[in-house]
């Protein structure tokens, strides 16, 4: 079957179209191929468009690319492509959808599917794969009123294998959507699924490849999806380094959903779920005696659930946000790679109503270097993450193990602010043997609101509860209300007003030093501080405005401490 090209244009009917395009084994295949000035419209109707492109041994293949108008009209549409790249040199790209001007699915539930696969290097040459792409959109892409799904896959092809000196080939890169211009699913209850996958890197006998980045949804334009109960779902896995004698690639980077500019998910019940894996390092063989193989110099890959570094709202509603990231495992000297559930650079709001943001970070491992982070939120400095009226619940968890591993439940350097409502955040962070574990750290703060408001961080070493469990000087203001405080460690939490709830349990009594308070007034701050600690870092928990104290073996009134309880 030929390439489908136009001009010249197409004009359909008022009832069901169907247009297929398909071009395979070409140096540039392209299914379906709109050209400037020129236009699809198939009017009214359920209509159905499919473009494959499939490359022979080198170029790129398209599935459709519009560079005029595509216009399905009123109705429940279907559009399907499929990209293929070459596998020779040079390699080629394999693109489901390009959109560079004007696509418009009218309204209706409407479906677009896509899928783009690199080609894999040529043996022997070194040579990177290609770049997959699911859906390119630097245009408008618009789908109307209704219940629309979008479904996106894109894959990186995989590095060369080469049994000569010249080491093995680089894995691409895999996108699931990349969307640089507009990208509207108007009202209705839209869900959109992407998944990106890198290339695995090439074997060698000298130097092994490494893994290709693989990118759910990469946002840098506007995304928005109108009001409705919206979805987004958005995978990421970064391909695996490889060796075979000598050091082994690094694992590439996976991102489930990465925003640099807009992305508004309109009013209603949003849900949008990234997950990110990075890839494994790969092995190597011990050239001087290639009988017993020993690993090489490859470190994991980062994984990052959701990144955003623009504008992210999810409008007035119910939202869901969830974000897990997973560092690759490194081998022999490499680093594990960092793992960071929900990472925050600019501003994120879930609007007005009883939303949830939970984070999973798990850093990767390493056999005998420093082990990945693990993060499960982490909000940087001069970024906000608000969460509006409503009782809102923020979770974040992070887990590593290993030797010098690192991990926070919540870092948060900058302004998180869960409004008025009965709020609830939690920072847990979980480690072994000789880590590091804070529930909640940094130099931020956290600001609550009025309500019932609840705050608890702890952390666990080896499956034993830490005492402290916050750090890096935190501010926390509970603001009015009967709040609850649980966690210790070098910060300033304020109470506010109503009846407050100061939870040390983990301490005894006379493990505490008290000071500062005055009997009567409770917004005289109190300095606690562990007794005879041992520790080089002194830790100071500053805190103002708690009716109630609890310890392991007791509580006390504010007034009962002043008075030398």
């Amino acid at each position: 079957m030929p390439r489908f090209t136009v001009p010249p244009n197409f004009i359909g009917t008022q009832g069901s179209d169907s247009l297929v395009g398909e071009e395979l084994n070409a140096s540039l295949a392209i299914g379906i191929d709109i050209l400037t000035g020129g236009f699809i419209h198939t009017r009214s109707g359920d209509d159905t468009i499919q473009g494959k492109g499939i490359s022979g041994l080198t170029d790129t293949g398209i599935g459709i690319i519009n560079n005029g108008s595509l216009d399905t009209g009123n109705g429940n549409d279907t559009l399907i492509a499929t990209g293929r790249g070459g596998f020779s040199s040079p390699v080629g790209n394999g693109i489901g959808i390009i959109n560079n001007s004007s696509l418009d699915t009218g309204n209706g539930n409407d479906t677009i599917t896509t899928n783009g696969r690199g080609g894999n290097g040529a043996f022997g040459a070194r040579s990177q794969g290609g770049i997959g792409t699911g859906l390119n959109n630097s245009g408008i892409l618009d789908t109307g009123n209704g219940n629309d799904t979008i479904t996106s896959s894109g894959g990186g092809g995989w590095g060369s294998d080469s049994s000569a000196g010249n080491g093995g080939g680089n894995g691409s890169d895999g996108i699931g959507i990349a969307n640089s211009g507009t990208l509207d699913t108007g009202n209705g209850n839209d869900t959109i699924t992407s998944s990106g996958s890198g290339g695995s890197g090439g074997s060698s006998t000298t130097i092994g490849g490494n893994g290709g980045d693989g990118t759910g949804l990469n946002n840098s334009g506007t995304l928005d999806t109108g009001n409705g109960d919206d979805t987004i779902t958005s995978t990421g896995n970064g391909g695996s380094g490889t060796g075979w004698r000598a050091n082994g690639g690094d694992g590439g980077d996976g991102t489930g959903l990465a925003n640099t500019g807009t992305l508004d998910t309109g009013d209603g019940k949003d849900t949008i779920i990234g997950t990110g894996r990075g890839g494994e390092g790969g092995f190597g063989d011990n050239i001087a005696n290639p009988w017993f193989p020993t690993p090489g110099n490859s470190n994991g890959g980062n994984g990052f659930g959701i990144a955003n570094s623009g504008n992210l709202s999810t409008g007035n509603g119910k939202d869901t946000i969830i974000g897990t990231g997973t560092g690759g495992n490194g081998r022999s000297t490499g680093y594990g790679g960092i793992g960071i559930g929900v990472s925050n650079s600019r501003s994120l709001d879930t609007g007005d109503g009883h939303d949830i943001i939970t984070g999973t970070g798990t850093g990767g491992e390493a056999r005998a270097s420093n082990n990945g982070t693990g993060i499960g939120i982490r909000n940087i400095q001069n970024a906000t993450i608000t969460t509006g009226q409503g009782n809102d619940t923020i979770t974040g968890s992070g887990n590593t193990s290993g030797v010098n591993a690192i991990t926070y439940g919540i870092f948060n350097n900058g302004v998180i602010d869960t409004g008025k409502g009965d709020d609830i955040l939690t920072g847990h962070a979980t480690t072994t043997i000789d880590g590091t574990a804070y529930g909640i750290y940094g130099q931020g703060s956290i600001n609550t609101g009025g309500g019932d408001d609840t705050i608890i961080a702890t952390s666990t070493v080896n499956g034993v509860q830490q005492r402290v469990s916050i750090g890096g000087g935190i501010t926390v203001d509970l603001g009015s209300g009967n709040d609850y405080f649980k966690g210790f460690g070098s910060g300033t939490v304020e109470g506010g007003k109503g009846f407050d709830i100061l939870d040390l349990s983990d301490f005894h009594r006379s493990e505490l030093i008290v000071s500062g308070v005055a009997s009567g007034d409770t917004l005289k701050p109190a300095n606690i501080i562990i007794n005879n600690n041992e520790n080089s870092i002194p830790t100071t928990l500053y805190v103002t405005g708690f009716e109630k104290f609890i310890f392991a073996d007791s509580s006390f009134s504010y007034n009962a401490l002043a008075n030398g309880a």
